[in-house]
C-alpha cells in the first residue's frame, strides 16, 4: 500500500512539473501524412477498423444512460444495424485510445453544460456516422517516432511510413497525438512544446482596408489579390454533377464523394496556406495593426460565390490572435467617405474606384485612402500613440521588398498603387 501510494505520488508530481514546465513553453502541432503506399492489407483493415470500432464507442456512449459511468475497460458494445441491435467487440482499440474517446466525449458534454448554464442556446450531442480522430494521449506509448520516416501507433502491427516528419525542430518536447482519417487518407498530429521565443515587437504600424476586388489593401500603398485557380472550381462543379447522377450510398457514390471531399480538401489548404503567408507577413513588419470591424455577414449575403474564396473572415481572426497590438476601428466610421489628407466627408458609390477630394482636390485610389483612414483613426483610439514617418527612400526600399516577397506566394499577386484608379507593380 505504500509503495502504491508512493508511486501515485510520484505520478502526481510529475504531472505537476511538467505542468508548470509547460507554462512557460509554446505549443505547436505539426501534422504529417501516413504514406498508403507502403501499408499492407492488413494495417489497411486494422486502421479502418479502428475508426469503425471509435463509432460504436461514441454511439454507445451517447445511448447509456448515464455517460459518466462508462468503463473504459469494457470490450463489447452495443451497435445498431438497421432496424436490430447487436453486440460487437472492440477488437482493435486499445484501453488508452477508449479512455481518450470516452474523455472527450464527456468533456463535450460538460462543455454544452455550461453553455447551457449561461442561457445560450445549444443542442444536444448526436449520433454519428462516422469519426475522423482518435486522441492518442501518450508518446512513447499510444504512438511514438521510431527515426525521420516512420512511427508506431499501439494496437497496429506494422510500423507506418509517414511523410513529413522532417518539419518537427529539433529539441522539441513530444506530447500527445491525434490519428485523423480525411477523404480516404489518413494523418498523424503531434502536439510539440518548445521554449517560447518572445523577439521586440516591430515599430511600423500599417491600416488595412478589406474588400472583394482588392482582398488587402495596406495604407503603404500595397494592394494584394488572390484567388483560387478556376481549374478547382470547375473540376468541383463537374464532380457535383457526377455525384447527383449516381445511386445514393452506392460504391461508385462513394469513389465519387471521396475525390469531391479531395478536391474541396485542395481548395481549402490553398486558401489557408494563402492565409498563414499573409497573416505571416503582416506580423513580422508590423507592431500596430488598425482595421475595421467588417460586417462580413451582409457581404455574404450579397456576394457569397465571392466571399467564399476570400476568407476574409479567417484574416481578421488571425490577426486578432497573432498581430501583437490589433486595433478594431468601429464598423460606422466613414474610412471611405473621408479625405485622408483634409477630413472632408463626401459620399461616394461602390462604382467609383478613385476617391476625389472636392475641398483640397487630392486624387488617390479609394481602398488605399480608406486604409490610411483607418490607420490613423486606429491611432487615436490608441492613447500614446502616433504614425510612424518614414523617408522617400525607406518607403520605396521596403514597398520593393514586400512586393518581392509576396508575389513569391503562390496565386497572390501584389502591387502598388502608384497613381489614382490604377495598380501596377514598382519595377
Amino acid at each position: 500500500m505504500n509503495m502504491t501510494l508512493t508511486k501515485n505520488e510520484t505520478i502526481k508530481a510529475t504531472l505537476k512539473a511538467t505542468k508548470e514546465r509547460r507554462k512557460h513553453q509554446s505549443c505547436r502541432v505539426f501534422t504529417v501524412k501516413i504514406d498508403s503506399s507502403h501499408l499492407n492489407r492488413q494495417t489497411k483493415h486494422q486502421l479502418k477498423m479502428l475508426f469503425l470500432e471509435a463509432k460504436w464507442l461514441y454511439n454507445h456512449i451517447l445511448a447509456q444512460p448515464n455517460v459518466f459511468e462508462i468503463d473504459y475497460k469494457l470490450s463489447e458494445v452495443t451497435v445498431k444495424v438497421k432496424d436490430s441491435f447487436e453486440r460487437r467487440t472492440l477488437r482493435y482499440l486499445s484501453s488508452q485510445m477508449k479512455q481518450s474517446l470516452i474523455k472527450r466525449t464527456l468533456d463535450n458534454i460538460k462543455g454544452l453544460a455550461r453553455l447551457k448554464a449561461k442561457e445560450r442556446k445549444i443542442g444536444a450531442l448526436t449520433f454519428k456516422s462516422q469519426v475522423r480522430s482518435i486522441p492518442l494521449k501518450q508518446y512513447g506509448n499510444t504512438y511514438q517516432i521510431l527515426n525521420e520516416k516512420y512511427v508506431r501507433i499501439q494496437g497496429i502491427s506494422q510500423k507506418l511510413r509517414v511523410n513529413g516528419l522532417d518539419q518537427l525542430p529539433e529539441g522539441v518536447e513530444l506530447a500527445n497525438g491525434l490519428l485523423l482519417q480525411r477523404h480516404g487518407d489518413y494523418y498523424l498530429a503531434i502536439t510539440t512544446y518548445q521554449p517560447k521565443e518572445t523577439p521586440p515587437p516591430p515599430v511600423k504600424t500599417v491600416g488595412i482596408d478589406f474588400g472583394l476586388a482588392k482582398q488587402l489593401t495596406l495604407s503603404n500603398g500595397i494592394a494584394i489579390r488572390y484567388a483560387i485557380p478556376i481549374s478547382i472550381s470547375t473540376k468541383l462543379r463537374k464532380l457535383h454533377q457526377k455525384l447527383s447522377r449516381q445511386q445514393f450510398r452506392s460504391q461508385n457514390w462513394y469513389k465519387t464523394k471521396r475525390k469531391l471531399e479531395k478536391a474541396y480538401a485542395k481548395a481549402n489548404n490553398i486558401k489557408q496556406d494563402i492565409k498563414n503567408k499573409l497573416v505571416h507577413y503582416i506580423q513580422e513588419n508590423y507592431g500596430v495593426v488598425c482595421y475595421q470591424d467588417e460586417n462580413l455577414k451582409g457581404w455574404q449575403r450579397l456576394w457569397g460565390g465571392k466571399m467564399l474564396s476570400t476568407a476574409i473572415g479567417g484574416i481578421i481572426r488571425m490577426l486578432e490572435v497573432k498581430v501583437h497590438t490589433p486595433i478594431e476601428v468601429d464598423r460606422f466610421f466613414p474610412s471611405t467617405k473621408t479625405c485622408s489628407r483634409c477630413g472632408n466627408i463626401r459620399e461616394i458609390g461602390l462604382d467609383e474606384r478613385i476617391y476625389v477630394c472636392h475641398v483640397c482636390g487630392m486624387v488617390i485610389d479609394r481602398d488605399h485612402n480608406s486604409s490610411v483612414n483607418l490607420e490613423n483613426e486606429g491611432l487615436t483610439q490608441a492613447v500614446g500613440m502616433v504614425r510612424t514617418e518614414f523617408t522617400p527612400v525607406e518607403t520605396e526600399s521596403s514597398t520593393l521588398a514586400a512586393l518581392e516577397y509576396l508575389n513569391c506566394i503562390p496565386y497572390v499577386k501584389a502591387s502598388s498603387v502608384v497613381e489614382a484608379g490604377s495598380l501596377s507593380a514598382l519595377a
